[in-house]
């Protein structure tokens, strides 16, 4: 009866812990695509899709999250070795932010009659984020969040942007920089000869802004002359004389004074 009672009670705790446990996502039904590797259309891909619910739904509309994760973006660049016809690089993405468009899925006719599979044509565009490359596509119920089918790996075919890779060349810029800028006077140059026209201007006078410089005329002299003057050479005879008649008149002086 004891071993009973502990089987029980294992059980029982064996069953409460499995409940705590994290479950993995459910998923229900399937989903398939006519390719999963479209070809680019105007900008846009349509993915032809089959989706089977598992069993006939309670609504004719089923409202449903398409998330769309990148993966691998295939990038076309001009390198060195390929400067003018653009090569594929497969660049891997990580921790991309994913992209989800949101539908109403119908599983039913125009009569309203509910079916558990149906077909639709689902369009991505560009304008949306999407680009050529590889992304992980997961479809969910919005309702409950259960999943429908597995992850489809999905290759978006198309031409992205080109990307310029090429290393840029500095020395023809700096080629065509030196190219603009004035030659420099070198140092060493020798200065200008003086032009023939401004030294026989100069000689004329004419330098300065074209100005003569004033000549003050010579006044008329009343044959005398001034002290700090040079004495003139003709004036010499009459000094003599002047001189001679002074010293006479002087000792005549001193004649009578005796």
């Amino acid at each position: 009866m004891r071993s009973l009672l502990r089987a029980l009670l294992a059980l029982a705790l064996f069953g409460a812990l499995t409940a705590l446990l994290p479950r993995p996502a459910r998923a229900s039904g399937t989903v398939s695509l006519n390719t999963r590797e479209p070809t680019e259309e105007d900008g846009k891909w349509k993915l032809k899709m089959t989706i089977d619910y598992g069993s006939i739904p309670q609504l004719p509309h089923i409202p449903m999250l398409f998330s769309f994760e990148p993966k691998v973006l295939y990038e076309r660049a001009l390198t060195d070795k390929s400067p003018d016809k653009p090569i594929i690089n497969r660049m891997p993405l990580q921790n991309q932010p994913v992209i989800n468009e949101s539908l109403d899925v119908g599983f039913s006719d125009a009569s309203g009659k509910v079916f558990k599979i149906t077909k639709f044509d689902f369009i991505i565009r560009r304008d949306h984020g999407f680009e050529a490359g590889e992304y992980d596509l997961k479809i969910k119920r919005e309702d409950d969040g259960v999943q429908m089918g597995q992850i489809i790996h999905l290759v978006l075919k198309g031409d992205n942007v080109v990307v310029d890779r090429r290393a840029m060349d500095f020395s023809k810029k700096q080629k065509k920089v030196d190219a603009d800028k004035p030659e420099e006077k070198k140092a060493n140059d020798p200065a200008p000869a003086d032009k023939p026209e401004e030294k026989k201007a100069e000689e004329n006078g004419e330098g300065n802004g074209g100005e003569v410089p004033k000549v003050e005329p010579k006044q008329g002299g009343c044959g005398c002359w001034l002290a700090g003057d040079e004495t003139p050479a003709a004036a010499l005879p009459a000094l003599a004389l002047a001189a001679a008649i002074a010293l006479r008149r002087g000792r005549r002086s001193r004649d009578r004074a005796a």
